[in-house]
């Protein structure tokens, strides 16, 4: 009895060495899995925590990146601002200097204009005296100034009656005939 209760006493410790055994590789493969579990856990969370710092590290460095190019293109802008008012200002000087150049040049030309002028005006003075005084002057009398005035008065008067006015216009016609052939004959 003794042998068989060593035997079942034996016999219960290796069961129970047994169950603790299953026993142990069951809470290290419970702690094992809670170990990686929590180093998943941590893991995500760190992978997270890294995502979204390299999240806001990226946008900070593309806010940056894109004020710079703002910056820069700002900077192109101002840049050939600058370059057109220069040119603006270099054309300017330039026809400021065309100005004053046309200004001279026509002052000199009106100058010119006046001296022109008064050599003009003066050899036309000294033109008309010398004509004056080469050629005598006639006083010239219309011919037959009554009869004229009168057949002129005969024609306003008969407007579309020529033939009232015909006695008067011979008396003319004969006159200003006479006054011809005595003209031819005097030489005048």
């Amino acid at each position: 009895m003794q042998r068989s209760l060593k035997e079942e006493i034996d016999q219960k410790r290796q069961e129970l060495q047994r169950q603790l055994e299953e026993m142990r590789v069951q809470v290290r493969a419970e702690a094992r899995a809670a170990a990686r579990a929590q180093v998943e856990e941590q893991v995500k969370k760190i992978l997270e925590a890294e995502r979204a710092a390299s999240t806001e590290k990226l946008t900070d460095t593309i806010t940056k990146e894109r004020m710079k190019t703002e910056d820069e293109k700002l900077m192109v802008q101002l840049y050939w601002m600058e370059l057109k008012a220069h040119q603006l200002e270099e054309k300017e000087k330039e026809l400021k200097k065309r100005d004053a150049l046309y200004k001279e040049h026509l002052a000199k030309l009106d100058t010119k204009c006046a001296e022109f002028y008064k050599v003009s005006v003066e050899s036309f003075r000294k033109g008309k005296e010398e004509t004056l005084s080469r050629f005598t002057r006639f006083n010239t009398q219309p011919v037959c100034g009554d009869l004229q005035s009168q057949i002129l008065k005969c024609y306003k008067e008969n407007t579309g009656k020529t033939l009232c006015c015909s006695r008067i216009a011979a008396a003319y016609m004969q006159c200003v005939d006479e006054a011809k052939k005595n003209k031819m004959r005097t030489g005048g």
